[in-house]
């Protein structure tokens, strides 16, 4: 932990630490393990595989697709997740999205009415200033074309204390938003999380999920079905079963692409099709 932590900082709220700390599969995703810092199993992979800093056209902002762009709001997490696809952000000091940030996306937005979807991510924007996120949601639902907002949140999973009435009341006034939950075990899903959802729900905002397919911690079928039944049981939609993507230090989780086909099609036919997420 020591020598792995001087590369790639550890962060775990107590709340997770305290479902976690007898539980091998959640421990994984959030106790360093010296395979980060091997070469011999990195490799020359890159910190940033996907380019997302190649497109950003203004700072905090990637657009991709033609309808939907990236925005950026912090490197700050409750819980630093050891698979992270943003694991660089780390490195750098603890930043969260200016005003004069703000005000430079939505300019952006303004002038590129092609873009309908606009997905708030980090770190987690959960944890942004209460002030800074009623602020960005207010600019965005003043945007004509933008049609839906997603936030990416794992607040509901590792500080489900943090989704209270202040918070659920900003994001019911946005009006367009949508929380996608990233869940990853069905022993993710406690009392308290599920509260968390039902204060969501209860406000009318849709729920969905995005879990990471991770090598020796739900690559499997029967650990991904009872996950997903789990999910639609508190009315949370299987959403994405992301591929783990290979950036420097996250390696050892990624499976095959194979693998993760071969499990979506054991799923197909066995489970609802409401439970089987998009891959």
């Amino acid at each position: 932990i020591e020598r792995v932590s001087t590369v790639y900082p550890i962060l775990i709220t107590p709340y997770y630490m305290e479902i976690a700390k007898e539980n091998p599969n959640l421990l994984r995703m959030v106790i360093p393990s010296i395979e980060e810092i091997e070469t011999s199993i990195q490799g020359d992979c890159s910190e940033d595989p996907l380019c997302e800093e190649r497109d950003s056209p203004v700072k905090n902002l990637t657009h991709r697709y033609p309808d939907r762009v990236l925005v950026i709001t912090t490197n700050y997490c409750a819980t630093f997740c050891r698979f992270c696809m943003r694991k660089r952000n780390w490195k750098k000091p603890t930043f969260f999205i200016s005003p004069e940030n703000i005000d430079e996306v939505i300019r952006y937005m303004k002038c590129n009415t092609n873009v309908r979807d606009v997905l708030i991510s980090g770190g987690d924007p959960f944890l942004l200033p209460t002030n800074l996120l009623k602020e960005l949601l207010k600019a965005l639902k003043e945007i004509d074309h933008v049609d839906i907002i997603r936030i990416g949140t794992r607040v509901p999973v590792v500080l489900p204390q943090r989704v209270d009435d202040e918070l659920v009341e900003i994001l019911s006034l946005a009006e367009r938003v949508w929380v996608n939950v990233h869940v990853n075990h069905p022993d993710e899903i406690t009392e308290e999380m599920e509260l968390s959802i039902k204060r969501l729900l209860r406000e009318g905002i849709p729920v969905n999920s995005q879990t990471v397919l991770l090598k020796n911690v739900n690559d499997d079928v029967s650990t991904l079905k009872m996950l997903f039944h789990k999910l639609q049981r508190i009315k949370v939609r299987p959403y994405y079963l992301f591929h783990c993507d290979p950036v420097k230090g996250t390696v050892h989780f990624s499976t095959t692409i194979s693998k993760g086909v071969k499990i979506l099609k054991e799923l197909l036919g066995y489970t609802s099709p409401l439970c089987i997420p998009y891959y």
